[in-house]
C-alpha cells in the first residue's frame, strides 16, 4: 500500500512542472483557469497522500525550518488580514482572471511543505529539476515558434502561458535552474547542455521584451557571480571565470547601453524595449499608483485591505493623470506595495520573513560557522541569484500562479537542506493497522470531498461560460450562463458581467425575438443588483449596472448608477465621462456639459474628454468658446479623429470649422480618400468650387488608385453638376 501512496505523492509533486504546457480552452481564462485548478487539485492528492505516508514513515514527516516557519507566519497574518478585509470572499476567493487569493497561497504552502519533506536526497532533486527543464525547454522552442508568426500578430512571446510577462519570470527561474544543475554536474557534456539551455531561456526571456524581468535577470547574474568572486576562494579556477564573467557582463552591459541607438538593436521590438528603458519616464505611471497604495496603507497600516482588494484604493485614491491607462487596476504592480495593501505591515513583514529566512541560511549561516557545508559557494550563489533576481522583477510586475510554483520550488530545495526533525512529531508512533483501517479511507474521502467542494464548482462555471459562448442560439446560450450561476462558484461577478454583457449585445440585435430579450434583460437585471449587494461599494460594478442600464434605455437608472460609481471614486474620468453620456441621452446638454468639463478639467491631456466637452459646447450654442479649446494645431490633430464631434458640428452647420477638422484629419492620414471628399463636399457646400477641386486633386496625388473617382468628381464640380453625378 505504501509503495501505491508513494506514487500518488511523488506523482503530483512531478505533474506540477508539466502544467505550464496545459492551456484548458474549454475554460474561460483558459491560460488560467486550467493550470490553477490543475495545481490545486495535484496538490491536494499529494498532501493527503503525503499525511497518510508520514504516519506510516517517519522520514517523510515534516521539519522544521526557519523558511517554512515565515510562510506559516505568512499564512497565519494573512487569513486575519482577509478575514477583516474590504471584501472576505474576493480575498479568500479571488476570479478566474486571477485565480489567487488565500486558497492559492494556501495551495503554494502545502506544495512548499510536501515538496521539501519528499525530496531530501540530490538525487531525488536532480530527477525533479530535470523534468522541469525538459519541460521548460519545450516551452523554450514553442514561444521561439511564435516570432515573426503573422497569424500570431504579437512581438512579445507568450508561449503557452498567454502573457510575456508571465513567460519571462518562468524562463528567469528556468536560467537559474539550469546554472544550478551546471554547478552540480561532473560531467562536462552535462555542463555543456545547461550553459546552451541557460543561453536559450536567456533569449527567449529577452524575446518577451519583459523589461522588469530582464533587469532582475541582470541584478540576479551579477549577484551570483559577484558571490563567487568574493568567496570562491575554494574554487580558483571557478573564481576566476566568475571574476572574468563579472567583467564580460559589466563590458556587456556597457555595450548595450553606448550601442542602444544602432539599427541592430532599435530594428528589434524586444532590444528596444529594453534598451529605451527611461527609469523616469517609465515609471511615472507605475508611481503614480505606488502613490495612490500608499494612501491605502495609510488608512489600514496593521492588517490592510486583504488579498485581491486592491481595486477599492484604486478607485477610491484615483489620481486623474491615469486618465489613458488600464480603468480597472487590480495590483499595484510592486512587491512591497501589494502586500502593505492586502496584509499592512504585519503582511509585508511575514512575506519579507521567508526571504530574510533564506538569506539567514545562505549568508549568515556559512559565515558563523566556517565548516557548514549544507551548501557549495556555487550552490548558495545560484540560490542568491534567483531570489534576488526574483523579487527585482516583482518590484514592477506581481506574482502569478507559474511565479508561485517556482518560487515554492527554491523554498522547497532551500528547506529540505536546512529543514531539522521535530522531535515531538518524530516519536509519534502510529499503528500500521490503524493507518490501512481508518487513515486511508478517511484521506481518500477528505481528498475527494476537498476537489468536489472546492475545485468542482469553478471548473463546471468556467465551462460554461466557454459553452455560452460556443452556440449561437440565445436560449442555449442563456441555459449555460444559467447553469454557470448555479454552480455556486466564487466567480460570480465575472460570471453576471459576462451575462449582462450579452444580454447589452442582445438588446441590439433585431434579429432576436423580443422574449428572448426580455428573458436576458430580466435575469441580467435581477443578478447585477444582487451584485450590488453581495459586492458593496466597489465602483467597477456600479458603473457595469449603469452601462446595462442605459444600454436597455433605463436612463433614470444609468444616472443613478453612475452617480454611486462616481461617489466611490470621485475624480475618475472615465465615470465622470459615462455620467456625461447619461445626462447627453436624457437630452440634458447643459448638465453633459458640465460632467464633460469637469473631466476635461481633471487633466487636459485628456482628448476624448475635451472632444465630448467641445461637441456639448457647440450643442449649448456655445460654439466660439469650443473653437477657443483648439486653439493649436496639435489640438486640432487631437479632437479631429473624433467622429462624434464632426457630426455636432456639422449639424450646427459651422463649416469653416469642420473645413479645419477634415484638414486636420487628412494631416494624419492623407490616403483616406473619404476625407478628401468631404473636404472637397464642404467647399462646394460653401460654393468655393475652386478649393473642391482642389482638394479632389489633392487627393488623387495622395492616392493614386482615387484619380479617377476624383476627376470624375472634379469634373461635374466645373460643370456645375452635383459632384457625384454618374460617378461610380
Amino acid at each position: 500500500m505504501n509503495s501505491f501512496i508513494k506514487a500518488v505523492v511523488y506523482g503530483g509533486l512531478f505533474a506540477v512542472p508539466f502544467l505550464t504546457l496545459y492551456v484548458a480552452n474549454d475554460y474561460f481564462f483558459p491560460f488560467i483557469t486550467g493550470k490553477n485548478f490543475a495545481f490545486r487539485i495535484l496538490v491536494e492528492l499529494a498532501f493527503v497522500a503525503w499525511v497518510v505516508l508520514a504516519l506510516s514513515e517517519v522520514k517523510y514527516r515534516p521539519k522544521f525550518s526557519w523558511v517554512l516557519s515565515g510562510f506559516v507566519l505568512l499564512l497565519v497574518v494573512m487569513f486575519f488580514a482577509d478575514l477583516f478585509g474590504k471584501h472576505p470572499p474576493s480575498s479568500f476567493w479571488s476570479n478566474f482572471e486571477r485565480m489567487d487569493g488565500y486558497i492559492t497561497l494556501v495551495h503554494v504552502f502545502l506544495y512548499v511543505l510536501v515538496l521539501g519533506s519528499v525530496l531530501t536526497t540530490k538525487k531525488l532533486w536532480s530527477y525533479f529539476l530535470h523534468t522541469t527543464l525538459v519541460v521548460a525547454f519545450i516551452v523554450a522552442l514553442y514561444g521561439m515558434s511564435q516570432l515573426g508568426d503573422v497569424n500570431y500578430g504579437k512581438n512579445r512571446i507568450e508561449s503557452y502561458l498567454g502573457n510575456a510577462a508571465y513567460l519571462a519570470i518562468y524562463m528567469l527561474f528556468h536560467i537559474f535552474i539550469a546554472l544550478w544543475m551546471l554547478v552540480e554536474s561532473k560531467v562536462n557534456w552535462h555542463r555543456a547542455i545547461y550553459g546552451l539551455l541557460s543561453i536559450l531561456f536567456i533569449f527567449t526571456l529577452i524575446e518577451t521584451g519583459t523589461r522588469g524581468t530582464a533587469l532582475g535577470l541582470g541584478v540576479g547574474l551579477t549577484v551570483m557571480i559577484g558571490y563567487i568572486a568574493i568567496f570562491g576562494a575554494r574554487y580558483k579556477e571557478l573564481q576566476k571565470v566568475a571574476i572574468g564573467f563579472f567583467v564580460l557582463l559589466f563590458i556587456g552591459v556597457g555595450v548595450f547601453v553606448l550601442g542602444k541607438d544602432t539599427a541592430f538593436i532599435q530594428d528589434s521590438p524586444n532590444l528596444s524595449r529594453i534598451a529605451n528603458i527611461n527609469l523616469a519616464e517609465d515609471l511615472k505611471v507605475r508611481g503614480t499608483i505606488w502613490g495612490m497604495a500608499w494612501e491605502g496603507v495609510k488608512e489600514r497600516p496593521v492588517l490592510g485591505w486583504g488579498q485581491s482588494n486592491f481595486n477599492y484604493v484604486f478607485n477610491e485614491q484615483y489620481d486623474p493623470f491615469l486618465f489613458d491607462q488600464e480603468q480597472w487596476f487590480d495590483r499595484s504592480h510592486n512587491i512591497i506595495m501589494d502586500w502593505l495593501v492586502t496584509g499592512g505591515f504585519l503582511g509585508l513583514i511575514a512575506y519579507l520573513s521567508i526571504f530574510v529566512a533564506c538569506l539567514y541560511y545562505l549568508i549568515v549561516v556559512p559565515l558563523r560557522q566556517k565548516d557548514d557545508e549544507t551548501f557549495t559557494v556555487l550552490e548558495r550563489a545560484v540560490l542568491l541569484g534567483i531570489l534576488t533576481g526574483y523579487f527585482t522583477h516583482n518590484l514592477v510586475v506581481f506574482d502569478n500562479i507559474i511565479s508561485y510554483i517556482f518560487f515554492a520550488v527554491i523554498l522547497a530545495l532551500i528547506h529540505s537542506r536546512v529543514g531539522t526533525p521535530i522531535a515531538v512529531i518524530d516519536k509519534i508512533k502510529v499503528d500500521k493497522s490503524l493507518i490501512n483501517q481508518f487513515a486511508l479511507p478517511v484521506a481518500a474521502v477528505v481528498v475527494v470531498l476537498v476537489i468536489y467542494t472546492l475545485q468542482v464548482p469553478g471548473m463546471r462555471a468556467a465551462g460554461d461560460i466557454i459553452d455560452g459562448y460556443s452556440t449561437n442560439d440565445p436560449e442555449l446560450r442563456l441555459e449555460a450562463f444559467d447553469r454557470a450561476l448555479s454552480r455556486d462558484s466564487f466567480a460570480y461577478q465575472e460570471i453576471v458581467e459576462q451575462l449582462a454583457q450579452q444580454a447589452m449585445n442582445i438588446m441590439q440585435d433585431s434579429k432576436i425575438p423580443d422574449d428572448i430579450k426580455k428573458q436576458y434583460v430580466t435575469r441580467s437585471e435581477q443578478e447585477l443588483l444582487n451584485l450590488i449587494e453581495w459586492k458593496p461599494g466597489d465602483a467597477r460594478v456600479h458603473v457595469f449596472v449603469g452601462s446595462f442600464y442605459r444600454a436597455i434605455g433605463n436612463l433614470d437608472e444609468a444616472a443613478k448608477q453612475m452617480a454611486i460609481a462616481r461617489d466611490l471614486s470621485p475624480e475618475k474620468q472615465s465615470i465622470i465621462s459615462q455620467q456625461g453620456i447619461v445626462a447627453y441621452s436624457q437630452g440634458d446638454y447643459e448638465t453633459a456639459k458640465d460632467f464633460f468639463k469637469e473631466s476635461y478639467d481633471l487633466d487636459h491631456r485628456n482628448t476624448e474628454a475635451l472632444q465630448f466637452y467641445m461637441s456639448m459646447l457647440f450643442l449649448n450654442n456655445q460654439g466660439d468658446e469650443a473653437k477657443s479649446l483648439a486653439n493649436s494645431d496639435d489640438v486640432l490633430s487631437r479632437i479631429s479623429s473624433n467622429d462624434f464631434l464632426l457630426s455636432v458640428v456639422n449639424q450646427v452647420n459651422d463649416i469653416d470649422f469642420l473645413i479645419k477638422l477634415y484638414e486636420a484629419r487628412i494631416e494624419k492620414d492623407p490616403a483616406n480618400e473619404q476625407n478628401w471628399v468631404s473636404l472637397s463636399f464642404l467647399h462646394y457646400k460653401q460654393g468655393n468650387k475652386e478649393e473642391a477641386v482642389k482638394a479632389l486633386e489633392s487627393g488623387a496625388e495622395a492616392k493614386p488608385s482615387f484619380s479617377k473617382m476624383a476627376t470624375c468628381f472634379a469634373e461635374n464640380i466645373k460643370a456645375g453638376n452635383e459632384p457625384q453625378a454618374g460617378c461610380q
